[in-house]
């Protein structure tokens, strides 16, 4: 799948005594860890999936992440602050997100920068066994509330920014319609959108949504949400349906979401600003070459 996010190797680190000691003390008096297991996926933290026992005997089942990279810390140096007020602008999304139980923005507690927070029940599915219509219906179904969400009015919530600070010079040398993708390299260069800026999500693909049997349970890894143009969350996700599925249900995602939030016309051109910005972190594999040259290709068609 598509992840144009860091890769630094983070995901491995497991959490020090002193970082245990301080979930214990941020669940409150008398709570004791009693376990912790790492989540697979993260690629600009260290996640994972911890059990605690309050003073009452009751289970919390909370989500520890860390940054552990310096390389990530130093392109976003505000890190946890900035999920954190994510997080607070979409606790009301219908579809369940986390709860921000507390916050080490500066590392004083565990020598990194670390959020707790609660975990939403479900497990991400790539694509489903069955009823694939369904499974993107679904998949398309929390946008538009997202979307309606109230942007926060200080000036320090987090604003979009392309994940690829310049695009690369010449089209791929392994495209088959290095047109198409001179197309999208020109697009991509020209300034994106502010006018259309709502909350985001920025990084909404199958591995971000968790389910219970076959119904949408959770949206979560908010690390990269802010402020910025609504078509980008929809324009990631058929990237990362295309990739891991293929671009006929990509594009089945997009009339899914059209007709949910209301839209008749969607500019391709945010595809193609999707797909050269993810050149920088896609797995570079032959069948992925091949699913990316085709939704390229599609899109500066439709353009």
């Amino acid at each position: 799948m598509a992840s144009a996010r860091g890769r630094g190797p983070t995901d491995k680190a497991v959490p020090s005594r002193a970082v245990l000691d301080w979930v214990a003390r941020a669940v409150g008096v008398g709570t004791q860890v009693r376990g912790f297991t790492r989540l697979a996926g993260a690629t600009s933290s260290a996640v994972h999936a911890v059990d605690v026992l309050t003073r009452s005997g009751a289970l919390m089942r909370l989500v520890l992440r860390r940054y552990v990279d310096p390389a990530v810390l130093e392109s976003e140096p505000r890190a946890v602050a900035r999920e954190a007020a994510v997080l607070t602008a979409v606790r009301n999304l219908s579809a369940g997100v986390p709860r921000v139980v507390a916050t080490d923005p500066d590392g004083a507690h565990g020598e990194v920068p670390a959020l707790l927070m609660t975990r939403v029940p479900g497990r991400p599915r790539v694509r489903p066994r069955a009823d694939l219509a369904r499974f993107l219906e679904r998949l398309s179904d929390p946008l538009p509330e997202l979307h309606a969400t109230p942007l926060p009015a200080e000036p320090s919530f987090p604003r979009f920014h392309p994940y690829s600070g310049a695009a690369m010079g010449e089209p791929p040398a392994w495209s088959r319609h290095p047109g198409a993708w001179q197309q999208a390299l020109t697009v991509h260069s020209t300034t994106w959108r502010s006018d259309v800026d709502v909350v985001i999500h920025r990084d909404y693909h199958p591995l971000n949504v968790l389910w219970r049997g076959t119904e949408l349970s959770g949206v979560v890894d908010w690390a990269w949400g802010c402020r910025g143009p609504g078509p980008v969350d929809v324009a990631h996700c058929r990237l990362n349906l295309a990739l891991g599925v293929s671009v006929d249900a990509a594009d089945a995602f997009l009339r899914a979401w059209q007709d949910r939030a209301g839209v008749a016309d969607y500019d391709p051109s945010w595809d193609l600003r999707d797909a050269v910005d993810a050149l920088s972190g896609f797995d570079d594999t032959h069948a992925a070459r091949l699913r990316l040259d085709e939704l390229v290709a599609r899109s500066a068609a439709a353009l």
